[in-house]
């Protein structure tokens, strides 16, 4: 149980948008980047896994629907 945890861990922490997360974080700290651009990339990798999201249960629940009036 807990090595199946700490994979699924491993896996989110892989992700690319958590990768450009990270990166844009250390280059906001180094002072690389500014405010607004910090800013943009943390609203496009939060709408891009809240889009993920929404899509993967919009597809699960149109999935459902099709099964149901197929029978």
């Amino acid at each position: 149980m807990i090595r199946f945890r700490a994979r699924r861990l491993v896996e989110k922490l892989l992700s690319v948008k958590f990768v450009i997360f990270v990166i844009a974080t250390a280059l906001r700290c180094f002072g690389v980047i500014g405010c607004g651009e910090w800013l943009t990339i943390a609203l496009v990798v939060i709408a891009g896994r809240e889009a993920l999201k929404w899509k993967g249960s919009r597809f699960e629940v149109l999935g459902n629907e099709e099964s149901l009036g197929s029978d």
